[in-house]
C-alpha cells in the first residue's frame, strides 16, 4: 500500500468550507423569506420546497437547525442556478425600491427649497411639468409652516412617482 498525498491545490481550508456553508444557509434564509407567490415562481425541487415550507413554520433554535438542513440540501442541488433564479425574481422589486428612493430624494430636496434637482428630474422624466412640480413644492412648504397636514407633499410625491414610472415604462433610455 502506498500512501497518496493530496495535492495542496485540492485542499480547502475548514474556514473556507464554513464560509461556503454560511452562504448556503443565507440563501436558504432568503428562500424562506419569500412570499408564497414568489416562491412558487422559482419552481424548485420538491425536497427543497418541503424543507423551506418547514423552515417558514419554525422559530428560534428549531429554525436554525432547519436552515442548516436546508443548506445541506442546497449543496446537493445547484445553488448557483437557484441563486440566479432568485436574483432574476427579485430584480424588479429592487429596481422599484431604487426608483422610490430616488423620488423620495427629489421630493425631500424640493421641500427643502432646493430647486437644483429640477434638471435631474427633467432628464429622468421627460415631459414632466416643472412648473407644477415647483407649485406643489411651494404649496407643501406653505402647508408645513402653517402646521397643516402634508397633503401637497403627498401630491408632489405621487406626481413625481407617476412621472418616473411613466418614463421607466417608456423605455430603458429614459431610465
Amino acid at each position: 500500500m502506498s500512501a497518496v498525498t493530496p495535492d495542496p491545490d485540492d485542499l480547502v481550508s475548514k474556514s473556507a468550507l464554513k464560509r461556503e456553508h454560511h452562504g448556503f444557509k443565507a440563501l436558504g434564509e432568503e428562500l424562506a423569506a419569500l412570499s408564497e407567490r414568489q416562491f412558487k415562481r422559482l419552481k424548485l425541487d420538491e425536497s427543497l420546497c418541503d424543507a423551506i415550507a418547514e423552515a417558514r413554520r419554525l422559530k428560534h433554535g428549531a429554525l436554525q437547525r432547519q436552515l442548516r438542513h436546508l443548506a445541506n440540501l442546497l449543496v446537493e442541488h445547484d445553488p448557483v442556478a437557484i441563486r440566479q433564479k432568485l436574483t432574476t425574481l427579485l430584480e424588479p422589486v429592487q429596481e422599484d425600491a431604487r426608483m422610490l428612493r430616488e423620488v423620495e430624494r427629489w421630493r425631500d430636496a424640493l421641500l427643502a427649497g432646493a430647486a437644483d434637482c429640477l434638471p435631474d428630474i427633467a432628464a429622468r422624466c421627460p415631459g414632466i411639468d416643472t412648473q407644477q412640480v415647483l407649485r406643489l413644492a411651494h404649496d407643501a412648504r406653505a402647508e408645513k409652516t402653517a402646521g397643516r397636514p402634508p397633503r401637497c407633499a403627498r401630491l408632489l410625491f405621487k406626481y413625481l412617482r407617476q412621472a418616473r414610472l411613466a418614463s421607466a415604462a417608456s423605455g430603458p433610455a429614459a431610465a
